[in-house]
């Protein structure tokens, strides 16, 4: 995987496209290394190794024995094995999961797309330019599949977060761009898929367009975009992409928006209408103030004052570190394990389907699931999922329920 980064990257396109000037303010901030970035960087040397060893070895259908999948890893996913070790993650559950949850998705749809082009391609880790409408922009693909007249980009996202859509993602544009322009122009595909890939959180986004739709994205949205920002010229836009943005706890733009709302000042309360407005402003207020209070902790922990506070020891949490050296001594103790000790428990419903995987689990355990009603909450209209009934019926029967 490439260690350089682009000034524009792909990874922050919804951030700079929408924000023009902070592509160049976050320039300026050194990127911090933390074990998430460490683990997913692992995740993605082990995809890879996986992949690359699958396509060499000829691979005709996926494996279900891990040995077999170490063996076709090789020197490579040994070493990304040993590296998880390190960082005290578990080597052999990071190795399942992106086997079983990314590796095996790619490649069996290359072995489909095989079935329909035997002249298909799979291309892994494929470096691109984007310099035709992004200025000094490259990066590179996770898993690119060339077939007919199609083209299937693959991005692979380790973490735990929250699940993201392909549709109209600037960052699986960038990187559909960027491999239309350099493999996809040896087969010109008329369509293309953008994956994006999940594997903890099994999730699989999945989005397809014309590659005319996406060059006029790029010449229209993408090119504009990505000229301003280089220049570190246009207006700040506040939004939800502040998420990431290295700057957004010193963002006077964000600050602004998140501690001022035009309201009108007749009347002592809030109308619905406002209501309204100040509910779709306070997913940003609150990572704003998340994010100030972070950077401000960083600052005096680094030895910068912050006027008018102070770092104190938080709340202490008393733990046993030996706990088999404290059972026998309850036990000494003459204390029966029943009363110093948990009953077994089963494991979660997630855990047990990766045991005994989606089919297995259903066979086996699916009798004695149930799903209960899940707890009303509030979301905008643009949410595709149905509205509850009004406050007569299910949300009211809820709110009577003794929590």
């Amino acid at each position: 995987m490439p260690n350089d980064h682009a000034l524009l990257a792909p990874s922050a396109s919804a951030r700079w496209i929408a924000c023009p000037p902070s592509a160049r303010l976050e320039a300026q901030v050194p990127e911090k290394d933390t074990v998430y970035t460490r683990e997913g960087t692992i995740a993605h040397a082990m995809a890879e190794a996986i992949l690359k060893g699958a396509l060499k070895s000829g691979l005709q259908a996926w494996p279900d024995d891990y040995s077999e999948i170490v063996s076709i890893g090789g020197p490579d996913l040994l070493k990304c094995y040993n590296q998880a070790e390190g960082e005290r993650l578990d080597p052999s559950e990071m190795m399942q999961t992106v086997s079983d949850n990314y590796c095996r998705i790619v490649y069996e749809d290359y072995l489909t797309a095989l079935q329909q082009d035997p002249e298909a391609d799979l291309l892994i880790e494929q470096k691109f330019k984007l310099s035709d409408y992004v200025p000094e922009g490259f990066g590179s693909s996770d898993a690119v599949i060339l077939y007919k007249h199609w083209m299937s980009v693959y991005d692979l996202k380790y973490g735990k977060g929250v699940k993201v859509s392909a549709t109209n993602n600037p960052q699986m544009m960038c990187y559909a761009l960027g491999a239309l322009l350099g493999p996809g122009e040896l087969t010109d595909p008329i369509n293309v898929e953008m994956n994006i890939v999940q594997p903890r959180l099994h999730w699989v986004s999945t989005w397809a367009i014309t590659t005319e739709h996406l060059l006029s994205w790029a010449s229209d949205v993408l090119r504009p975009a990505a000229v301003e920002a280089y220049q570190g010229g246009g207006a700040f836009h506040p939004g939800d992409h502040c998420k990431f943005c290295a700057v957004a706890p010193r963002c006077k733009s964000l600050a602004l928006q998140a501690s001022s709302m035009n309201l009108d000042k007749a009347g002592a309360l809030m109308t619905d209408e406002e209501i309204s407005k100040a509910l779709k402003s306070a997913g940003a207020v609150k990572a704003w103030i998340a994010s100030l209070e972070a950077y401000a902790l960083d600052r005096a922990l680094e030895g910068h004052a912050v006027p008018g506070w102070k770092v104190v020891e938080g709340r202490s949490v008393r733990q046993i570190t030996d706990q088999e050296s404290a059972m026998a001594a309850l036990n000494a103790a003459g204390l029966s394990e029943v009363n110093y000790c948990k009953p077994k428990e089963l494991r979660n419903i997630s855990d047990l389907e990766r045991l005994l995987t989606k089919k297995g689990f259903n066979a086996i355990l699916g009798q004695f699931v149930t799903k209960t009603t899940g707890k009303p909450t509030l979301v905008e209209e643009s949410d595709p999922r149905p509205a509850m009934g009004s406050a007569s019926g299910a949300i009211k029967d809820f709110k009577e329920v003794q929590l």
